[in-house]
């Protein structure tokens, strides 16, 4: 779209008035397009949106995302030296996002976890082709208990995962990798979160050290969602997630998505007690402190300590929500089942006997 808009340019040639005058033309674009607005250029669904006021305009997140995917590369370019030393350039694209409606997105209750980790795959670990072996199984358990994003989860190694040598703590390390095609969100979303005692209990530890076993200290902990995999990885797995949080954990509130983890997290740390800058800190939200005491894992470790961190983060409960049934997963599985469990599931949670099904392990 920038392109039919602007032309294919050089980076080194787009200008702050080239962004702004893509944000403008994204402005007008209307939200609902049929017939020949289906296959029009940026340029004409503009000028469509200008003679048709009326008409409701694409969101200001969406414009912001196709602001983004130009500024990605923008960015890419400049950071592997494709532009020359002699042209001065800065991000045209810094600063040029539209403030956002509040999101939908909210917590989940106790009922709705409760339903979810009673799904057969945390429970009978039946692992569907879609969720990538036992990151459909991980992914929403350390969600659960870190607040952590998907695509932060997903792309852990097991070198992430390491135990502070004074106080035994296990700390996952949430870093930017570039070689490896790893990047945070933001400068504060580099932080260090200690591993939840639930997490433990249920094998976590366990699993890392055998993926380490398997692959060395580098390895991915869940493969397939490393990043080189691309759309098949990370962005794959969510619309899994989505389509399992509904048909398999019961879940129907179409706000309640993998991100209502991140906003369930919030609201146990602040029911637990936790300080209110520690919080913001494990969640990886900038603040002033933050900002005068540096970014990134180590200093957050520096400025708190792991004992600090790891109390805190121990704060998180969920008073009424039973994990018994979920069975612990310390090794990677071998096989993944593809057959529904749908059924079995909701049998179970009514009450009735479930016929019984073959299931793999």
């Amino acid at each position: 779209m920038f392109i039919q808009l602007h032309g294919n340019m050089a980076v080194a040639a787009i200008k702050k008035r080239h962004a702004l005058e893509y944000r403008k033309a994204l402005q007008e674009v209307p939200r609902h397009r049929t017939g020949s607005l289906l296959g029009a250029t940026l340029p004409e669904q503009a000028a469509w949106g200008r003679e048709h006021p009326e008409a409701p305009r694409i969101t200001a997140a969406t414009i912001n995302k196709q602001l983004g995917g130009v500024q990605a590369i923008c960015v890419w370019a400049s950071d592997n030296g494709l532009i020359p030393d002699d042209v001065q350039w800065a991000d045209p694209f810094s600063r040029l996002r539209l403030p956002t409606e509040r999101s939908e997105r909210t917590s989940f209750e106790v009922a709705e976890l409760q339903s979810l980790f009673n799904a057969p795959l945390f429970t009978e670990h039946r692992f569907p082709l879609g969720a990538h072996g036992a990151a459909g199984f991980w992914l929403p358990v350390l969600a659960l208990y870190a607040g952590a994003r998907q695509a932060e989860l997903g792309h852990l190694t097991a070198d992430n995962v390491k135990v502070d040598a004074k106080t035994g703590v296990a700390l996952l390390y949430f870093v930017t990798e570039k070689a490896r095609g790893k990047r945070t969100k933001t400068d504060a979303s580099e932080r260090v979160v200690p591993v939840h005692q639930e997490v433990i209990h249920l094998g976590f530890l366990d699993y890392v050290e055998a993926r380490r076993s398997a692959d060395g200290v580098d390895a991915w902990l869940f493969p397939s969602l490393a990043p080189d995999n691309g759309s098949a990885g990370v962005p794959a797995w969510s619309k899994w997630f989505g389509r399992y949080l509904r048909d398999e954990g019961g879940v129907t509130d179409k706000a309640k998505v993998f991100h209502s983890f991140r906003h369930t997290v919030k609201d146990a740390l602040r029911r637990g007690g936790a300080d209110h800058e520690i919080r913001e800190d494990l969640i990886g939200h900038a603040q002033a402190s933050t900002v005068s005491g540096g970014y990134g894992a180590n200093a957050m470790l520096s400025r708190w300590g792991a004992a600090a961190l790891s109390d805190a983060i121990n704060r998180i409960t969920y008073p009424g929500l039973d994990l018994s049934r979920v069975k612990p997963l310390g090794v990677p599985p071998r096989t993944r089942d593809t057959t529904k469990a749908t059924k079995r599931h909701r049998a179970h949670n009514a009450g009735t006997p479930a016929k019984a099904s073959r299931t793999h392990d």
